[in-house]
């Protein structure tokens, strides 16, 4: 008997989220197709009843985990003290303690931005640019006078900080990420006007 439609569709979503995981924690490169199917659970031939590859699966991933990202919840998600900028910054640059069914986009290895596989790297570049997107939504919102170009500075900050957290130890890390969240913040005050800093990005 042939698997309903809502049933091949769950199974989708777990591979996706499975995916998104462990590309978030390890990269393209260094996870595979045993791995994921591992971690949802499922049998490495159910594969390919959804995916004609690692790449394409990549590619949807990076899709999934962007729009389950932190800042990309629905509006009345988004009108809470949680999504402040300064906890939006806080929550990313704590990618150990991030939401582990929906992990940050943010958490993908920089490498597979240059990646030599252009289907890696346009799948890479779709996600920054969703993410850029939804930030300047948000800001526009919020009275920011220049919302593309503080969206865009603030991803590739926590991009970088995230990236480069990774090869430090404790409390090397700590220390480093606190500094990065302080200047973040501070970045993302100048973009409002003075009378709208308390109530935007005040923790």
């Amino acid at each position: 008997m042939p698997y309903s439609p809502k049933h091949k569709e769950k199974t989708r979503q777990r591979i996706l989220q499975s995916a998104a995981k462990l590309f978030c924690a390890h990269g393209f490169d260094r996870v595979t197709l045993h791995q994921i199917m591992k971690q949802a659970n499922m049998t490495h031939g159910a594969f390919y009843a959804h995916f004609s590859g690692k790449s394409s699966l990549y590619e949807a991933a990076m899709q999934f985990a962007a729009s389950h990202a932190f800042w990309a919840r629905d509006d009345k998600q988004t009108e809470g003290k949680e999504t402040h900028l300064k906890a939006m910054v806080t929550r990313y640059l704590s990618w150990s303690r991030n939401d582990k069914e929906h992990p940050s986009p943010l958490e993908f290895l920089v490498t597979d931005a240059a990646h030599t596989e252009e289907k890696v790297r346009q799948a890479y570049q779709a996600c920054f640019d969703s993410l850029v997107e939804r930030l300047a939504g948000i800001l526009k919102k919020r009275g920011s006078q220049d919302a593309e170009t503080l969206a865009e500075e603030t991803v590739v900050s926590l991009v970088g900080t995230v990236a480069i957290a990774r090869s430090f130890t404790q409390p090397l890390q700590n220390d480093f990420l606190k500094r990065a969240q302080e200047r973040i913040v501070n970045r993302l005050n100048s973009g409002f006007q003075k009378e709208d800093d308390s109530d935007l990005v005040k923790g």
